[in-house]
Formats: structure tokens, sequence, C-alpha cells
């Protein structure tokens, strides 16, 4: 399975045509704030929804440049191996208003274990094409897009508990200047507090030209609030994010423990009967002497 996963992986990477490029995917689900994760979605697991960025002026700390770059996204996962990342861009922060549709691809190589060293691994590679399959005539070479390879482990260390470290070499943003290659790091840890109805994750990372940090509500209903700032170490790239999506991975999760619930109550009408039927036929077997 996994080799023809791979096989697929490579098949449709080669097929997207590359275009212009665009600003990367943020804050999505199995990402941290702009980092990429060695991580992926469950099978069967999307999220739907909307981001946007907007950038301090240099010049003028007073004012911002609104939705610099709006985006509707859906992320969805297959066979708990491959994400895929569907995203339709209006970048105000490039020439004559840049209209992007991409793609970004991730497959899973090795799923991180519960209890064990055992890392999660995966490689990826951000912003395939400018509009999905296009035509020849459409198709015009740009930027080469960014391949990634990420590495993520959970630890549970005293008072600090649970968090995540993500570790990374990308090629193209994820680059030093004037370099090929460069490497990229995160932190990420969720918290489970009493006072709401939902999850809160933060994060905070370097993605290669800067440090960024972020901060996520994941409602029970799956409701998804998140935002952020990009390259806090330079005020004059300093920029923020926002997004908000949806996943069913909630509505699944209380699908599955519903079915346990009920597998659950059927064992148990089931022993209860057997334990009747044991009763009776003991209190039969004790009566039998007795009548006689």
């Amino acid at each position: 399975m996994l080799r023809h996963l791979i096989s697929l992986f490579l098949v449709v990477s080669v097929a997207i045509v590359i275009s212009n490029p665009v600003r990367s995917e943020v804050l999505t689900g199995s990402g941290l704030v702009d980092v990429p994760t060695g991580r992926v979605l469950q099978h069967g697991i999307f999220e739907a929804g909307t981001y946007l960025g907007f950038q301090q002026a240099a010049t003028d700390r007073s004012s911002a440049n609104l939705a610099d770059a709006v985006a509707v996204r859906l992320d969805f996962g297959l066979f708990d191996r491959l994400e895929i990342g569907l995203t339709h861009l209006w970048d105000e922060g490039e020439p004559d208003s840049t209209v992007a549709r991409t793609a970004n691809l991730k497959l899973l190589l090795l799923k991180e274990s519960e209890a064990g060293v055992v890392p999660g691994v995966a490689i990826g590679v951000e912003k395939l094409g400018n509009t999905i399959f296009p035509s020849d005539s459409e198709a015009e070479i740009g930027e080469i897009p960014s391949a990634f390879f990420a590495v993520s482990k959970t630890f549970n260390l005293p008072r600090v508990h649970l968090f995540s470290l993500h570790v990374g070499v990308g090629t193209q943003r994820f680059a030093f200047e004037g370099q090929p290659i460069g490497v990229f790091a995160g932190l990420s840890k969720a918290f489970h507090p009493a006072f709401v109805r939902g999850d809160i994750a933060m994060r905070l990372e370097f993605d290669g030209s800067g440090v960024n940090a972020g901060l996520q509500y994941v409602a029970s209903s799956g409701l998804q609030v998140a935002l952020g700032a990009e390259t806090l170490n330079n005020p004059d790239e300093f920029r923020y994010l926002a997004a908000v999506s949806w996943t069913n991975e909630q509505m699944l999760e209380q699908i599955d423990e519903t079915k346990r619930l009920i597998r659950r109550a059927t064992e148990l009408v089931v022993e209860t009967k057997r334990a009747i039927s044991e009763k009776n036929a003991t209190d039969k077997a004790t009566e039998s002497p007795s009548s006689q």
C-alpha cells in the first residue's frame, strides 16, 4: 500500500504544472502556523475554511493593509497516509492582484507511535499549479515549488506534560538566503481547559526566514478559529494571520464513541441474558433432586 501511495504521490506531483508563487498554506490542522509537520490528517478527515493575512505598513504603523491575501481552502486525508490541500487564493500583495489555485501534497512515511521512540515522518510539496490541471496554452513555468521533509515527536515531561517538537528541511520558502535548502523547527502544545468546550493549541516556529507564533481554538462542534503572526523578529515584515474553518474530526470521534457505547451496551445485554439463563438452569438443577 505504501509503495502505491508513493507512486501516486510522485505521479500527481509531476503531472501538475508549476506556476507563479503564492503565499503558503497557514494555520492548517496538520501544520503549525506556516510550517508543515510530520503528521497528516487521518482517513476521512477534512477541513474546509478560509484564511487571510494582512501586513502592517513599514512607513505607517497606524494603518495596515487589510486582507493582502485571502484564501478558501479544503484539506483532506486519505488512507491515513496521504493529505491533499486545495486552495483558491486572492493575493493583493502580488502585482495585478494575483488569483491562484494551488495544491499541496503530503505523504506520511512513518506514523508516530503512541509509546516509543518512533517519530512521525512526512514528505511533501507545496504550491502546485496556478490552475489545477491547466491547459498547455495556460501553463507557464514559474518558481519551483517548495519541497520538504518533516519529523514530529511528542514528549511527556514533568510539569510541562505533553508537547510536540517538529523539525525539518525544505527548499524555496524554507531556504536560507542564497542557499538551496534550509531548516525549520517548531513547538506545539495542546490544552484542555475546563472553562471552555473545546481544545486550545499554542504554536511557535521558525520557518527559515523568521519566527512565527499562533493560537488555535477547536470547539467540540468542529469549528476552528486561529490567530497568528509571522516574522515577529522583523517589524518591517510583521504580518498578521487569521483563519476560520470547520473539521469533521470531532463529529467522527463522537460517532465512534457512540458506536463503542452501543457495542458495550449490546455486550452487557448479552452477558445479562447469559447470566439469567445460567441462573435458571442452576435453579432447575437444584429443584430436580428435591422433587424426587
